[in-house]
């Protein structure tokens, strides 16, 4: 199993986001959805680079669950915003922002390589590596705002191996 000790830069954001994220992924339970953590994230964990920033969580769920945590949501009074256009979920407190993505919409070719994440005493799926660096080869090639920051994590991930 992976785990997670460490903090990024932004340290004191990281935390209130890590406590947020605790409190989503047990509505989450509770509706019986399993999230699979990725994006800068998951490159943290992978990377263990203590400069980098983590300024939200993204999230993979099927498109079918997306119902099942608004209702919970709506229930304990937990701001969001659905795009469904987009095929996304926010999931927002103050400054602190979790994403879901549709696995069934931006995810729908990545491999279901998924391994398991010690998140700070809760167990979470993660993207495997190989998935992780998938996506972030995709993303590099047809972002139009964040090109760069993409290729740059694609290159960190690019230098791991796979295990």
């Amino acid at each position: 199993m992976l785990s997670i000790k460490d903090f990024p830069s932004n340290k004191d954001l990281f935390i209130k986001l890590i406590n947020f994220c605790k409190e989503i992924l047990l509505v989450c339970k509770e509706q019986g959805v399993e999230p699979v953590i990725y994006g800068s994230l998951a490159v943290f964990v992978y990377t263990k680079n203590l400069k980098m920033k983590v300024n939200d969580i993204d999230m993979l769920v099927k498109e079918e669950d997306f119902s099942k945590i608004i209702g919970a949501l709506k229930e304990k009074g937990i701001k969001f915003k659905y795009d469904k256009k987009w095929h996304v979920l926010q999931v927002l407190s103050d400054n602190l922002k979790i994403e879901f993505d549709s696995v069934d919409f931006w995810q729908k070719d990545l491999p279901r390589d998924f391994k398991k994440l010690d998140f700070y005493g809760l167990t979470v799926k993660i993207l495997g590596l190989d998935a992780l660096k998938e996506v972030y080869r995709k993303a590099s090639e047809v972002s139009q705002d964040k090109a760069l920051e993409n290729k740059r994590k694609f290159e960190e991930l690019n230098k791991l191996s796979s295990f």
